[in-house]
């Protein structure tokens, strides 16, 4: 017997043994060992009903083996001593399809939606590399006129070049510090050259750059320019959007900056840090609402189960309201006003602060915060570009004055203004909010089309009689109340002024409205900081951006 054999363990008379490698033969061919005397032949029978017993075990534990000869078991998947049934496999079957299923549908989205995102990222390696081989592209106004190019110098050296200066500086930012606005969000596309193959080739072997595509935007170069010098030195926003399909037709921020200028400017920029010149106001800057908020409160009044005609109040220019300390506070009017007896188109109209008061009062602060929500607030807008979260913190805790004070634009509560502009496109619209957009699309060098976007609906921001209503509302604003500056144009006009008190400085000034009244084609948003009122500092500003877009 070899000595690989005398190292087997095998059972007899259920005794584990095992046979040494000292163990000396006996005379008659056995080993000699305590208790028992083994052959060769025991040693062997032994051995080969270990291996056959080892077998069946490891048959045992390995899924998917077939089974052991006269045991009918089965076993899968670790189950033993049971029959695998068609229900079960179907059941392992339909899981696999869904995994299969969601792993498809991700991938499909990120090839439409998310990779743009993640190729657009500033901090991807990939970007610089192709900059190394393409021209950066065009960005183009939707009136034909070129907002930022490439300029290449006699010793090669490139530079951008915003022809218009600072008139569009935050809505199409810049490429070589502080990448913003368009020239990140469009980043990849600026630096991708799709003209043909021929052509990239003679390119290369020239040692130049291919041109890159170019891409058209939703802006109009000549309302931008209005709306720009509308606004002067005056700090704020203006915002002008077609209600029909979400185009930003003008966006300006004020403090602005030269994006030509900005690469030696910037260091200077940061250190002040109360500067807001970086800052795009129109999409990120955050403020108290004042009377636009009163769209709100009207609704929320509906919604609660309010009928307009069932409305009514005496005003006598203020209204006094407990307080948070427990005292009692007013609410006035705008200079203590007296409007008298009002319902609710005249409390609209004329901005009664304490109507309005009085209306948030019996709709409740819980109805207030559903309808705010409702009209996006404490969310994000969906847009093609990132806002700020406007903010709506009213609760049932809050004091009577609190709830007035909220009521009528005051309090807590801010908004940007897109999301202003938003609110006035959607009653524009008949209630339906259309997600703004900048890009309208991008084109190859070779004025081929690569990709058109295509206006997209958000939503329903407000039902069709609640639309019709306001649309109502708005006009009287213009006709009987304090947007009486626009009343004499040659088109009808609809909106809703506000004049928002700031601790420590001057008023926010707002208008938001749209044009013509009974056709709208352009919906705007006019913010002016550190203001007097709107009829005198927004109410003008819209009335030009009006003209310039209509007449």
């Amino acid at each position: 017997m070899s000595d690989d054999n005398k190292k087997k363990v095998f059972k007899k008379e259920n005794l584990d043994m095992y046979i040494p490698d000292d163990v000396s033969h006996n005379t008659d061919g056995t080993y000699q060992q305590m208790p028992f005397d083994f052959s060769d032949e025991d040693v062997e029978k032994l051995r080969q009903k270990h291996l056959q017993e080892a077998e069946k075990k490891a048959r045992r534990k390995i899924p998917g083996t077939p089974p052991s000869e006269g045991t009918g078991e089965t076993t899968i998947f670790g189950i033993q001593n049971k029959q695998v049934t068609n229900k079960e496999i179907r059941r392992v079957m339909y899981i696999m399809l869904l995994l299969f299923a969601g792993i498809l549908a991700y991938f499909t989205w990120f090839h439409i939606r998310g990779s743009r995102d993640i190729v657009n990222n500033p901090y991807n390696s990939r970007l610089a590399k192709l900059a190394e081989t393409v021209k950066r592209g065009n960005i183009m106004s939707a009136d034909g006129e070129v907002l930022a190019e490439e300029i290449t110098g006699e010793d090669g050296s490139s530079y951008r070049y915003y022809p218009f200066g600072c008139t569009f500086a935050h809505v199409i930012g810049t490429s070589a510090v502080n990448k913003s606005g368009v020239e990140l969000s469009a980043d990849y596309d600026l630096i991708t050259s799709d003209i043909a193959l021929p052509e990239k080739i003679l390119h290369e072997i020239r040692g130049e750059k291919s041109p890159g595509n170019n891409v058209q935007t939703t802006l109009n170069a000549n309302l931008q320019q209005v709306a720009h010098d509308a606004l002067g030195l005056k700090e704020g926003a203006v915002i002008a959007i077609e209600p029909s399909t979400g185009k930003v037709l003008a966006m300006v921020s004020k403090p602005d900056y030269d994006p030509n200028t900005l690469p030696d400017e910037y260091q200077d920029i940061l250190e002040d840090e109360e500067s807001k010149v970086l800052l795009n106001q129109s999409t990120q800057g955050l403020f108290t609402p004042g009377s636009i908020f009163k769209i709100v409160t009207t609704l929320a009044y509906l919604r609660s189960g309010g009928r307009p005609e069932d409305y009514s109040y005496s005003c006598d220019g203020s209204i006094s309201l407990l307080s948070d300390e427990g005292d009692t506070s007013s609410i006035r009017c705008y200079d203590g006003e007296v409007h008298g007896e009002v319902d609710l188109e005249d409390s609209f109209a004329e901005s009664c602060n304490a109507s309005f008061a009085n209306i948030g009062l019996n709709t409740g602060a819980a109805n207030l915060k559903k309808t705010a929500e409702a009209l996006l607030f404490n969310q994000k807008i969906p847009s093609s570009f990132s806002t700020s979260v406007s903010s709506f913190t009213l609760d049932n805790s809050a004091s009577e004055w609190m709830i007035g004070a909220t009521s009528i634009g005051q309090g807590n509560t801010t908004i940007t203004p897109m999301h202003a502009a938003i609110l006035a496109s959607a009653i524009a619209n008949d209630g339906v909010f259309m997600k703004p957009y900048v890009i309208d699309s991008v084109e190859s060098d070779e004025g081929e089309l690569l990709r058109q976007n295509d206006p997209e609906e958000g939503g329903r921001l407000l039902s069709t009689s609640e639309a019709a209503l306001m649309q109502s509302y708005m006009e009287s604003v213009i006709t009987d109340g304090t947007g009486y500056n626009l009343a004499w144009k040659n088109y009808t006009c609809a909106g809703k002024t506000g004049t928002a008190e700031v601790a420590g400085r001057g008023n926010n000034a707002w208008f938001i409205g749209y044009a013509p009244a009974d056709n709208p084609k352009i919906a705007v948003c006019v913010l002016v900081e550190d203001a007097g009122t709107a009829s005198s500092d927004t109410v003008p500003i819209a009335g030009e951006i009006f003209d310039a877009y209509l007449e």
